[in-house]
Parts: structure tokens; C-alpha cells; sequence
């Protein structure tokens, strides 16, 4: 034997063994090796949005319930047949409701929500990595057995509260345009359009909160989509797959056998059209304007407010959106700068962190606290602690990126070296602040705004000595 075949016969063995040692420690392809971060991160959001959507739904019927039972009573007043009408049957009031989801009674038949292709995805992941017994650790079985079971309850529970939106959408109409000619435009009746409201707009928020998937969950999703089996098993096993049901050779060129493409339908339309002549494309372009405006104005008068006529709705109601979103949606944070100057040079910089709370649409309210740090002077550069200040905000849109700001403020404004320092009240100074802030928006992940704040301060001269009248900021809001 040559040395070159004698060289290539041994390179064969050696890539042989390799590959019959590699294919010993690999995992299985179909094992997906997901971590543990995921189904923490699954279990919590399962948690939250369950404890959400169930403990919203009993405050508000609570409160409908307390309403209505008002309305009867106002009722029973005016109009007791409408009242006899309205409450006989209890099963069919908000109380009524409530007492029965209160003793868990209450049942919905065929238990299924609305289909969510999130929903969809993480369930039958669910499915699918449980299933894995012989090719993922026993421990990850169980967990991923146990955040199945939480889903499903989870979609029980979500069919449950569809049911009852549906159900308090029902009732609220009945009660308004039953009881409107007979009490008016009653607080009562205005508390339940508006609470009916914000039940909805509350559930949708919780929805699209439940639905944001974090960074464990994409790369969980990464990895099973670059699974065959998972693919495969997603097409046959997930709620879209029941509902429609799969074809069996589904993703192969012959799944499209028989189906009409986009150039058929178009060629069969434009046949169509020339057997009627050569106006026949004229008059089926102004009927389908003429369809179009039909349209338009059904929608107009959809969109339009309904008068206060007792047909169920209430006019000259202007929601406040921040009222469906939870805490922390509502928070704001913010930091600005401010600095004094001598002789054309910065001489302390005032650093301000705060913290609002979003009261509305237009206004919000805050707190928070700043630190002026000492810089020297350009020939002697010597950083020192020269004061500290306690803040508080209120801002209240004018027009559009334009706000009227007011607050109240305690300023420290003596250097100080130790924390004990600051007990000395009468190193202490008062401001009372009113003016414009201006917030242009940013396109950023991080940063939302620029702030531009023009201040005056009423009290500056109560202080001693007098403190600057006019103060300005620039700031950033988060």
C-alpha cells in the first residue's frame, strides 16, 4: 500500500471514531435544552395576569353592584314597574353575578377565549417540551407540566372574564335605556358607563402587558422554532390547528393544489367585466365609490356621539386613559440641571432627580430631590457638597408640548460636611415656583422628552439672603 492511500485510510478512521464519539455526547436534536430563567419568568407572568384579571373583575362588579342597587332604589321611587322589571330576575344583575363568582359558580359553558396567538405559542410550547420525558431532565418535565397547568386554568379563567365583559356591556345598556326616561342622566348611570368602560380598556392593557415577552422567553422561542419536531408540532397540536384543523400535507407545494392565485382571480374579473361592455369597468368603478361613500357615512353615524335619549349610552364622556393602566405604567421620571455662574463660569450645578405619578391625560404630580455640587473655579477646579433640596411638582397641560409648572421646594444652600449638618433649620430656604415647561419628544428607548422649564419664585424674597427670582432648567424625562 502507498503512503498517500495508507495517510487517507487513516484520516477515515480518525473522522469515523470522532463522529461516533460525538454522536454519544450530543444532545438529540429534538432535545431543546431551554433554561430555567424561561419558566420562571412564564410561571410569574401566569401568576400576575390570573391575580389581574380576576381581582379587577370582582372590584368592578362590586361597585356596579353597589351602583345599580341605587338605581333600584330611585326606581322603585319613580317608576316601581320598571324596578320589578329591572331586578326580578337576581341572576341577571351585577350582585347577582358577583355572588356567584364570589362561591365560584360561576361557570361558562365550552370555557374557551378568544384566540391569542401568543396564548397559542407559549401553551403549546408548554405541550411540546413536556412531552420531551426521554430527551429533557425529569425536573424540567415537572416544571413545564406545572406552568401547563397554570395555563390552562389561566384560559378559563380569561373565558370567564370575556363572559362577563359581555355581560356587563348587557346589563349597562339595559339599565340606561330603561331607566333614563325615568331618572335622567342619574351619577349612577354615569358611574356605570364609566366604570363598564375602564373594565374593558383595563383588560386590554393587562392583555398586551401579558403578551410582551421577555428576553428568556424570545430565546426559548428562538431555539424551539430551530426544532423540526417543534415546527411539526406546532402545526398539528396548537389552538389555530383545532380550530381550522391541518391538512395533512401541509407546507409541500401539493397543499396549494387546486387553489386560486392572485393572477386567476384578477384574469376571471377582467374577463368578466369585458363581456359587459365598454363601459362595464366605468360603471363598476362608480358603484364601488358609491358602495364606498355608503360606508363612510355608516361609520360617521357609528362613530358619532349617541344623544342622551335612553338608548343605552351617555353622552359627553372623555375617558381618562391612565385609568387602565396599572402603578407603575403611570409613573414618570425625570432629572434636570440648573447652574449657577460667576463671572460667565459655572461655578455649582443643582442635579435633580424626580418622580411623578400621572394624575390624567394632561396632568401629574411628583416628587423628588436634588444635589448642588460645587466645581471651584476655572483656575482651581475642587469639587464640594454646597447643598441639598427637597422637591415637589405639579404640571397641567396647556397646549400641546406646553405645560404650566408649579411647586413647592426646600432648599439647603450652605456647604455642608457631614449629614448632621443639614439639621440647622435655619440654613434653610423656601421657594415657591411657578412658570412653563416645554417637553419635546425623543425618539429614544430610553429617553421620551426634553424639558425646558422657565421658572419664577414668589418667595424669593422672604429668603435670606434673597434668592435668584427667575430660575431655568433643562432636563430629561424618562
Amino acid at each position: 500500500m502507498s503512503c498517500p492511500k495508507l495517510i487517507t485510510l487513516i484520516l477515515l478512521l480518525i473522522t469515523k471514531s470522532y463522529l461516533l464519539m460525538a454522536q454519544s455526547t450530543i444532545t438529540p436534536a429534538s432535545a431543546p435544552n431551554i433554561p430555567d430563567k424561561y419558566f420562571k419568568q412564564v410561571n410569574t407572568k401566569i401568576d400576575k395576569y390570573s391575580h389581574r384579571i380576576t381581582s379587577k373583575t370582582e372590584k368592578t362588579l362590586a361597585k356596579l353592584a353597589r351602583w345599580e342597587s341605587r338605581i333600584q332604589t330611585f326606581l322603585q321611587k319613580t317608576n316601581p314597574e320598571t324596578a320589578q322589571r329591572l331586578f326580578a330576575n337576581k341572576e341577571m344583575t351585577f350582585s347577582g353575578l358577583l355572588e356567584k363568582m364570589q362561591k365560584n359558580k360561576l361557570i361558562v359553558a365550552n370555557a374557551t377565549g378568544q384566540y391569542d396567538g401568543y396564548r397559542d405559542n407559549l401553551l403549546t410550547s408548554l405541550k411540546y417540551i413536556q412531552e420531551q420525558k426521554t430527551l429533557v431532565d425529569s425536573s424540567i418535565i415537572k416544571i413545564a407540566k406545572n406552568a401547563r397547568q397554570k395555563m390552562d386554568t389561566l384560559e378559563a379563567e380569561i373565558a370567564l372574564t370575556e363572559a362577563v365583559e359581555k355581560f356587563i356591556k348587557e346589563r349597562k345598556h339595559q339599565l340606561i335605556s330603561e331607566s333614563f326616561k325615568y331618572i335622567g342622566k342619574n351619577r349612577y348611570l354615569t358611574k356605570i358607563n364609566k366604570e363598564s368602560f375602564y373594565y374593558v380598556e383595563t383588560m386590554k392593557n393587562y392583555k398586551a402587558i401579558f403578551s410582551d415577552s421577555k428576553k428568556a422567553e424570545e430565546t426559548a422561542k428562538e431555539m424551539l422554532s430551530k426544532i423540526p419536531s417543534f415546527q411539526k408540532f406546532m402545526q398539528q397540536n396548537s389552538m389555530l390547528a383545532s380550530l381550522f384543523g391541518t391538512p395533512a400535507n401541509y407546507g409541500t407545494p401539493q397543499s396549494l393544489v387546486g387553489l386560486q392565485t392572485r393572477s386567476t382571480v384578477n384574469n376571471l374579473i377582467q374577463d368578466r367585466l369585458a363581456a359587459g361592455g365598454p363601459n362595464a369597468q366605468q360603471m363598476m368603478k362608480e358603484q364601488m365609490q358609491q358602495a364606498q361613500a355608503e360606508m363612510n357615512k355608516l361609520k360617521d353615524k357609528l362613530l358619532k356621539d349617541i344623544p342622551s335619549n335612553g338608548d343605552g349610552e351617555l353622552p359627553d364622556f372623555k375617558p381618562n386613559n391612565q385609568r387602565s393602566k396599572t402603578f407603575f405604567q403611570r409613573l414618570e421620571y425625570n432629572i434636570n440641571l440648573q447652574f449657577s455662574k460667576s463671572n460667565l463660569i459655572p461655578t455649582t450645578s443643582d442635579i435633580g432627580l424626580g418622580i411623578g405619578y400621572k394624575i390624567n391625560d394632561k396632568s401629574s404630580a411628583g416628587i423628588g430631590m436634588s444635589y448642588k455640587l460645587g466645581m471651584g473655579s476655572i483656575q482651581h477646579l475642587q469639587f464640594s457638597h454646597q447643598g441639598i433640596s427637597f422637591r415637589s411638582y405639579l404640571d397641567w397641560k396647556m397646549k400641546k408640548n406646553i405645560f404650566i409648572s408649579g411647586g413647592y421646594e426646600l432648599n439647603h444652600n450652605s456647604a455642608f460636611k457631614k449629614i448632621s449638618q443639614l439639621k440647622d433649620k435655619s440654613n434653610w430656604s423656601q421657594s415657591g415656583l411657578i412658570g412653563l415647561k416645554k417637553k419635546l419628544p425623543l425618539k429614544t428607548k430610553l429617553v421620551k422628552n426634553t424639558q425646558i422649564q422657565l421658572l419664577y419664585d414668589i418667595l424669593y424674597h422672604t429668603n435670606t439672603p434673597v434668592s435668584q427670582p427667575v430660575i431655568f432648567r433643562i432636563g430629561y424625562g424618562f
